[in-house]
């Protein structure tokens, strides 16, 4: 076997194999004998088909089963004998083959690069939250904002509200298709009618009528309103302003605190933000990390693995992905390159005890998790992106162990409003 490599394309290996006629004959006739135990033909019993009308009738067949059986036994003992890690399949091409003569073909196959992946040389910084009762405080306002319902008021509209409205719009003098609607709730604020409409409800109070004229932007979705006036008759039929539910135990039981007891609930709020904020900062710490593992391996990368994220980003997009896109694609690719590369040669695993973990922490946030787990595990998919993302994690802990990693308090807000860096220092 020859074996080259293109000085253009370091990672491509292309192999020529020459395999001697006899090997090729002896292939041949035991797929021929094969073939005559299970011959079916008019006037001869199975098996008992005379080898020349075998021949006749499946000599084809036989020799490219042949060609098949060759080709994949002596590009196994290639990549055996050189070491060669593919990328994807190789591209055969046959040279020459035919019965008494040699067969000559060539494989070329894209290899995974060989490297020793580096350890960066750097500084970098966790951050380090402690919740505080504002914290708190802030997260429970939230969710009772979310929560809020609407209760009727005597008084003009203001922002925030919610109106309760008929209206009816006409064009020219003209009513027009979806111009009417009786019982409309509008909130003031959310944007859901024209500017000059909403602005129009500030200011009114119940059983109050208004003529309120309204234009129609030129890119208006619907092509026959786009660019016309329209007057709209409106009247004011209730106003309803937010109310947040108390802090109370009624408030705590519907957020799943059986006792109704706040202090429980705000127990369980600081935890949970004490867990979202060790998330982030691990994340936070790990963008570093990769930026400057990225930075210490400069390694090429194959382009089947370049290809096939490409597709994968391009999936449910319509066109090309842009240069920058292209570029995030290289990166993701070469890290996991590194990583993968890292966890082979350091002999890393994705310990079971880790993936049971991960999978519980997943299942948290559904109500029947014990569900979910069974669920999960049902897909060797799935199984496989969880052993991916744990053996990823423990890759992380060990290059972690061996850079120097200092830590920086900082607010809950500044964690999660991005102030508080990527992690690294250079």
């Amino acid at each position: 076997m020859e074996l080259s490599t293109p000085a253009d394309a370091p990672l491509q290996r292309h192999m020529r194999f020459t395999v001697p006629a006899a090997d090729v004959e002896a292939h041949y006739k035991e797929s021929l004998r094969h073939k005559a135990k299970h011959a079916r033909l008019p006037g001869f019993r199975p098996g008992k088909v005379p080898m020349p009308v075998v021949e006749r009738q499946f000599g084809r067949d036989a020799l490219l089963e042949a060609f098949d059986e060759l080709i994949n036994e002596q590009y196994a003992n290639a990549l055996r004998s050189h070491e060669l890690r593919p990328v994807a399949r190789p591209e055969v091409n046959v040279e020459q083959g035919a019965p008494g003569q040699d067969l000559i073909f060539t494989a070329v196959v894209e290899v995974y690069p060989e490297f020793t992946p580096q350890t960066p040389s750097a500084s970098l910084t966790r951050n380090v939250v402690e919740i505080t009762d504002e914290d708190v405080e802030r997260t429970l306002t939230v969710m009772r904002q979310q929560r809020q319902d609407y209760v009727s008021v005597q008084r003009a509209a203001q922002a925030q509200d919610r109106v309760l409205i008929d209206f009816v719009g006409k064009i020219d003098g003209e009513p027009f298709a979806g111009g009417s609607m009786d019982d409309y709730p509008v909130l003031i604020g959310a944007g859901r009618l024209l500017p000059e409409m909403e602005n129009a409800l500030i200011g009114m109070s119940a059983g109050e009528e208004k003529q309120v004229a309204v234009p129609f932007p030129a890119e208006y979705p619907v092509a026959e309103l786009a660019g016309k006036m329209a007057d709209f008759l409106v009247r004011v039929k209730d106003i309803a302003e937010p109310r947040l539910p108390e802090l109370d135990s009624e408030f705590a039981r519907s957020l799943g605190i059986e006792d109704g007891d706040v202090t429980t609930l705000q127990e369980e709020v600081r935890a949970n933000l004490q867990r979202e904020a060790e998330r982030l900062s691990r994340q936070q710490l790990k963008a570093g990390l990769m930026q400057e593992v990225l930075a210490a391996n400069v390694i090429e990368v194959p382009k089947a693995l370049l290809e096939q994220e490409a597709e994968r980003q391009k999936q449910g997009r319509e066109g090309e992905l842009s240069a920058e896109q292209v570029a995030e694609v290289e990166k993701r690719v070469r890290l996991g390159l590194i990583l993968s590369e890292l966890a082979r040669q350091q002999q890393l695993r994705a310990a079971s005890a880790k993936m049971e973990q991960a999978l519980a922490e997943m299942a948290e946030q559904y109500e029947d998790p014990r569900e979910f787990m069974a669920w999960y595990r049902k897909d060797q998919e799935r199984m496989e992106n969880l052993e991916s993302m744990v053996l990823e994690d423990a890759v992380v802990d060990w290059l972690l162990e061996r850079v120097t990693v200092e830590e920086q308090k900082i607010g809950f807000q500044d964690l999660i409003g991005g102030r508080a860096g990527t992690g690294s220092e250079g």
